[in-house]
Parts: C-alpha cells; sequence; structure tokens
C-alpha cells in the first residue's frame, strides 16, 4: 500500500514537473514570438527623451454631431482618470473641432480632437485623433491597450502609431550609424524594404513578422521604420524608431 502510494505521489510531482516546464515554454515562446517598438528602442543603445503614441479614427454615420464624438474623447480621459482636463472649441466655414488636453497621473500628456470636416451640419467627415507623449520612462506607450478599448466599446476602428525618440551625443560617423540600423533590424527580424539618405538624414523602412502592426505602402508591408538625424547646434545624433512609419517631423 505504501509503495502504492509512494509512486501515485511520484507520478503526480512528475506530472506537475512536465506541465509547469511546459507551460514556461510555451510562454516564454509567446512572449518573444511578438515584440514592441520599445523592444526594437532598446536595440539601439539610444537614450530615450521622448516616446508617443497616436490613434486616428474615422467615425461612422452612427455619431452625429461634434458632441457624439467629443463624448469618446472624454471617455478615453475617463479611462486614464484624468479628471482635470481643459477643452477649447473653434470652427472655420469648412470645419468644426473641439479639443482636450490633460495629464495623467504619472506625466503622460494626452490631447484629444473631435472634428468635422465640410459640413457643420455634421453631415461632414467625422474624425476623433488622440496623443499621447511623454518623455524618459515610455509611460505614453503603455496607455495603447486603455486608450484602444474605448474605440472598441463604440465600434470604431483606429489607425495607430508608436514612435519613440532619442539621442546619441555627438555627431556619429558613418560607421556607426549602419551598425545601430543594422542591429535594430536583425533584433527585429526585420528586413529592410526602402531606404534613403539626404545629406545628414537617414531614413530606413522595413518589416518584421514580430511585429502586430503594419501599412501597406505601393504594395509593400511596413511596420517598422527608422530615421537619424545629427542636430548641429545641439551636438547630438536623433535617432527616431516608429511602428508602422515615423510621423513626426524630423
Amino acid at each position: 500500500m505504501k509503495k502504492t502510494l509512494f509512486v501515485l505521489i511520484a507520478l503526480v510531482l512528475a506530472a506537475a514537473i512536465i506541465g509547469t516546464t511546459y507551460y514556461i515554454n510555451n510562454s516564454r515562446s509567446a512572449e518573444t514570438g511578438k515584440i514592441s517598438i520599445s523592444d526594437a528602442f532598446k536595440s539601439s543603445g539610444a537614450k530615450m527623451v521622448i516616446n508617443e503614441l497616436y490613434f486616428f479614427s474615422r467615425a461612422d454615420k452612427s455619431m452625429k454631431n461634434l458632441d457624439d464624438l467629443t463624448a469618446v474623447c472624454e471617455d478615453v480621459f475617463k479611462s486614464l482618470e484624468i479628471a482635470n482636463y481643459s477643452k477649447n472649441s473653434a470652427s472655420t466655414d469648412t470645419l468644426i473641432k473641439r479639443e482636450l488636453s490633460g495629464t495623467t497621473k504619472d506625466g503622460v500628456k494626452i490631447s484629444a480632437m473631435a472634428s468635422i470636416v465640410g459640413n457643420k451640419s455634421g453631415d461632414g467627415d467625422k474624425y476623433i485623433t488622440i496623443d499621447a507623449t511623454e518623455t524618459i520612462n515610455g509611460s505614453a506607450l503603455r496607455l495603447r491597450d486603455k486608450i484602444e478599448g474605448v474605440f472598441g466599446k463604440y465600434g470604431l476602428k483606429t489607425v495607430v502609431n508608436s514612435c519613440i525618440t532619442g539621442t546619441y551625443e555627438g555627431n556619429l560617423q558613418d560607421s556607426q550609424l549602419e551598425n545601430i540600423c543594422r542591429k535594430i533590424l536583425d533584433d527585429s527580424d526585420a528586413k529592410k524594404v526602402d531606404s534613403t539618405r539626404q545629406e545628414n538624414i537617414i531614413s530606413v523602412s522595413a518589416f518584421s513578422p514580430m511585429i502586430e502592426d503594419k501599412l501597406s505602402i505601393d504594395g509593400k508591408n511596413i511596420n517598422l521604420s527608422l530615421a537619424i538625424r545629427y542636430n548641429k547646434i545641439e551636438n547630438k545624433t536623433y535617432l527616431w524608431v516608429a511602428t508602422p512609419v515615423v510621423n513626426t517631423e524630423y
């Protein structure tokens, strides 16, 4: 009886060990199967100065007026626990808009805009944009799920763009720049789609199967973009790493 009990206990322990090992290995595989823009940026070795998350959505006919669009923006602020924020309205002959601005508890600046273009009666094209920016620790990028959740609640599809700006001291040599670009692409398992160089600016677009977002341009998928520029006044080399594209001025 004791021998049988011992065997049963041994089998249970063995099964537990195997099950745990299987779970850990599969969890690691799942975690390493995808990477974020932060992972790609870390490969650069640059110092982070700004991280930004941008959302763009075109609303359908279910949203009748500017107040309906503004309600989505206000819901985003509520989900981010921003109680105090500014709200301003403006209009022209072809545009009405309402802008909201506030800051999260951990210092992420949130800007939102609801707009109707083409017809003040509400029959024009309706848009909602959300911009989250922060310096140093990447807090803006971690708000994606919450903000997307709000858009999803209203049945709105969004285009999302993430970008991290970093710097290096001094004017880097061509060989250093090439090594930086190569390391980011290699670590992201990305293949270069296109690249350009004009004076002191380098731009690279690539596609990585490890990054979920993507954009199709001229029939080619792109989801990882790099830009590098030397700033003579600051004596710093700036790096932008974005997915899917760098949409900030550099």
